[in-house]
């Protein structure tokens, strides 16, 4: 059986979100890959993280938590293992757009 997590960035992280860095910005994207995506990569199948109902998403925390991940494992991986819910196209097509122009670390 296939084990699925949803996470809601607003309701499970917060509405107000900071830059790239924990040592910059409280609500960090270091901080939000870290405890929520990088915690819970091995012990389920599929994350499904719902985006809407932050104050908006800065560039920098969306390259340090999906550019970071889709580095890590390479796009098709990423791909398969996180799925993004959003009705606002904007921070969808920006998470896009870092995901496939990131090339895995060698």
């Amino acid at each position: 059986m296939m084990k699925e997590l949803t996470i809601n960035i607003s309701k499970d992280f917060s509405k107000y979100i900071g830059g790239r860095e924990k040592k910059i910005a409280e609500f960090s994207g270091e901080d939000f890959r870290e405890r929520f995506l990088e915690a819970n990569i091995d012990r389920y199948d599929k994350i499904n993280i719902e985006l809407d109902g932050v104050l908006g998403y800065p560039w920098d925390f969306l390259d340090e938590v999906f550019g970071v991940m889709a580095r890590k494992l390479g796009r098709e991986k990423f791909w398969q293992k996180f799925k993004l819910v959003s009705v606002n196209n904007y921070a969808m097509d920006k998470i896009v757009y870092i995901v496939n122009h990131s090339k895995k670390d060698e």
